[in-house]
Formats: C-alpha cells, structure tokens, sequence
C-alpha cells in the first residue's frame, strides 16, 4: 500500500508541476522547461518543510534569475494557480456527490448545498474584486503602487480564463489529478479497514487542497488534522480515522519530498538559503 501511494504521489508531484507550468506561462508569457520547474517545485517543497514560506521565496528567485519573470508575474501566476484549481477541485467534488451519494450530510447540511455555495464564493470573489479595483484609484503613493500590483494579478487572472484552450489543458490535467488524489486517500482509508465512498474521498481531498491555500500555522500543523477529525466524525467515519489519514498523508508527503529533495541538492541549498545567486535550471 505505502509503495501504491508513493507512485500515486510522484503522479501528483508530476501533474502538479505541469499544472502550474500550464499557468505560469500563460502569466507570464514565458517559455518554462518542465525539468527545470519540476526540480525547482521539488526544492521549494523541501526548503518550505524546514523554514515556512521559504519555497516561495526560492521559486520567486529562480523565475526571475532564470526566466527574467518578475516578482508580481509570479504571484499572479501563483494566485491564479490557486484560484483555478481550487475552483475545479470543488466542482469536481460537486460531481462526484450528486452522481454517487447527493444526500450525503456534514452534520446537519448537505455536502452539496455547501459545495456549491463554496465554488460559486470562490469562483466570483476575485472578478469582483478586479472590477471593484480598476473603478478605485488612490492618491497616495504607496497604496498606489500596491494597488497597481493587486490589480495586475487579479487582471491576469481573470483575462486568462477566456481563453479556451488554456482551459481546456488545465481542467483536463486537473480531472486526472483529481483522480489520482482521490486514489491516494482510498489507499488510506482501505489501510485502515475503513468502508469510505467516492463523495466522502472527494470531500477529504477538497479540505486538503484548502488547507494547503489558506495557511493558519506552519504548514497547518494541527489545523489539517483538526478539520480532517471533524469531518471524520461528522461524516460517521470517526474523528480518530479522519485524524489518522491526514497524519497518515502528511508523514509520507513530508517523508517523499525530503528523500526527493536530497537527492536534488536541497541540503546544501538549505545551508546556503540566504544567497540563492548559485540558482541554475
């Protein structure tokens, strides 16, 4: 089982980063080699693991040194990133719950009800808000400036969606990332002798991907296994169970990436985190 998920998690890792080329490019313009971005989303996984925030940082760097894209093209790439697949995955699971089990419960709600409610959230707020930010204007310098740099991702963003087979590349490639995520926690479950259906599988992997956007503690220690038990035991799977997956998830995540980002170089490059002029594709 442990050697299903770790294949199961190189596919990710290999989706991922192609996923994310897809919409860096489209960002900015710019032409990536895949080998090179792969390396450098392994690198940045493994400096974050030890020192939060420290990946984007290195990310940021290499693009720039490498690429010559800057510093607001790279967050606009990262918020549309983010933006995008955290809207699929949701519609995804929205899918799965009407198509499988529609009358599945969190609680006292529809999984459903509350799934929808979320995608359409997540999907709006940001074209209102480059709406809201291109009739706003501001005098003072320095607001100014940062709402220049607000408007130029949250315009990018949004422009790029138009575009139909950009689309087409990133919700295809985020189907079958979907899939194989869902795959990964089935493992989990199936390793524990918990019964678990497609809906629940997808509701777990949603809280997944908006615990990775939205970071409350480092690497949110603590927040993931909390939101997991709960949805355990509100799901009637068990708060222990829900507990377990993700502690489950994140040990052989933690442990896949540095094992991977030792044998890139990430130890010496976590020695010399401060200079990172020795950056090369």
């Amino acid at each position: 089982m442990i050697g299903g998920i770790v294949v199961l998690m190189v596919n990710s890792l290999i989706l991922h980063s192609y996923r994310f080329k897809i919409i860096l490019q489209k960002c900015s313009g710019s032409k990536i080699s895949f080998w090179g971005w792969f390396k450098t989303i392994v690198l940045a996984r493994f400096l974050s693991t030890f020192i939060p925030q420290t990946g984007n940082v290195y990310r940021g760097i290499y693009l720039k040194k490498t690429h010559q894209i800057s510093y607001t093209q790279y967050a606009g790439s990262l918020f549309s990133f983010a933006w995008i697949d955290t809207c699929l995955n949701i519609i995804y699971a929205v899918i799965i719950v009407l198509t499988v089990k529609a009358e599945l419960r969190i609680g006292n709600f529809r999984a459903l009800h509350l799934l929808v409610f979320l995608a359409a959230a997540i999907a709006v707020i940001p074209i209102v808000l480059e709406f809201i930010f291109r009739l706003v204007k501001f005098r003072s310098r320095s607001i100014s400036w940062l709402h220049t740099k607000l408007s130029e991702m949250l315009t990018v963003s949004v422009t790029s969606v138009r575009d139909r087979a950009y689309m087409l590349k990133v919700v295809l490639t985020g189907m079958v990332a979907f899939v194989n995520s869902l795959l990964i926690f089935y493992i989990c479950f199936l390793s524990l002798g918990v019964p678990v259906n497609p809906s629940a599988l997808a509701l777990f992997y949603v809280v997944l991907r908006l615990s990775m956007t939205v970071v409350i503690t480092p690497g949110n220690l603590g927040v993931q296994e909390l939101a997991y038990g709960v949805l355990g035991e509100q799901m009637q799977l068990g708060m222990a169970q829900g507990i377990v997956i993700s502690v489950m998830v994140r040990i052989l995540n933690t442990t896949f990436i540095i094992v991977l980002g030792t044998i890139f170089g990430g130890i010496e490059l976590l020695r010399h985190r401060k200079d990172y002029s020795e950056l090369q594709e």
